[in-house]
């Protein structure tokens, strides 16, 4: 099924990310993307020229590096809107800003026009990511049939498509990447694939908080029916956040790095 369909299909009007609602450290979650939860596993493969020599774990180096630095400034974009919302937005405009708020104001307005293509730039990231990732699996996996080792995409619809792939000895992995689509395919992949790379239909983007104020959702419009008439006579909404799509990718990483550990 067409994933924008699958959009439309589903019971809720907002499918995809669930916000995040612990209050948001930036300096601590910044300080957990430094550890890559890969880096035990490159240190035993031992390519010691994989920083200048981009085979798979140079190709994966660089993309995890990216992707952190996108998330990164993700993290900040969250944290300066919130300050932003909570100090200003309410702010009687007869009413000169204090210092504190004259140096959140100008935060804001240095930032504010990158949110959205520093969002956009981490659901591409994050799936280059992912398309490394797999990339180390053709180390550990062996047999007559074997899936796509650049497209995670075409991996992951390998071990659907084909429920006894690889036999017994890699089961679990089957499985483990036979359950990703549900926080791949949508909102990542749909929103990269159906919205953000190639020609759309009609859809609206904004910005807004959980209802905890402390996740920074984007938030996709898109037709409730195809061929509707009218964007918002009837929509559907697609919701991303950075905070839920680190915890999705670091339990990923963590799960790849310790099936590996165990062959």
């Amino acid at each position: 099924m067409d994933l924008r369909e699958l959009v439309r299909s589903h019971p809720e009007m907002a499918v995809g990310h669930k916000a995040i609602s612990d209050t948001l450290d930036v300096r601590k979650e910044s300080q957990r993307l430094e550890k890559d939860p890969l880096e035990n596993l490159i240190h035993t493969i031992g390519d010691e020229n994989a920083v200048f020599e981009k085979g798979d774990i140079g190709r994966y180096l660089q993309a995890y590096s990216w992707y952190s630095l996108c998330l990164k400034r993700c993290f900040e974009h969250i944290s300066v809107s919130r300050r932003g919302n909570a100090e200003l937005r309410y702010h009687p405009k007869s009413e000169k800003y204090s210092k504190r708020q004259k140096q959140i104001a100008t935060k804001c307005n240095a930032t504010g026009p990158y949110l959205e293509v520093d969002y956009q730039n981490l659901i591409i990231h994050a799936c280059i990511l992912l398309d490394r990732t797999i990339a180390i699996s053709r180390r550990f996996l062996a047999g007559g049939s074997l899936p796509s080792f650049t497209s995670f995409n075409k991996h992951v619809e390998f071990f659907s498509n084909n429920p006894g792939a690889l036999g017994q000895p890699h089961k679990k992995y089957r499985e483990k990447l036979s359950s990703c689509t549900e926080w791949y395919n949508i909102p990542l992949k749909v929103l990269r694939d159906k919205y953000l790379m190639h020609s759309s239909e009609k859809h609206m983007t904004f910005f807004g908080w959980s209802e905890s104020c402390w996740d920074l959702e984007m938030i996709t419009i898109i037709p409730a029916k195809l061929g509707q008439g009218k964007l918002l006579e009837k929509v559907k909404a697609i919701c991303f956040t950075p905070r839920r799509l680190a915890r999705d990718m670091e339990g990923f990483l963590m799960w790849f790095a310790a099936y590996w550990d165990r062959k």
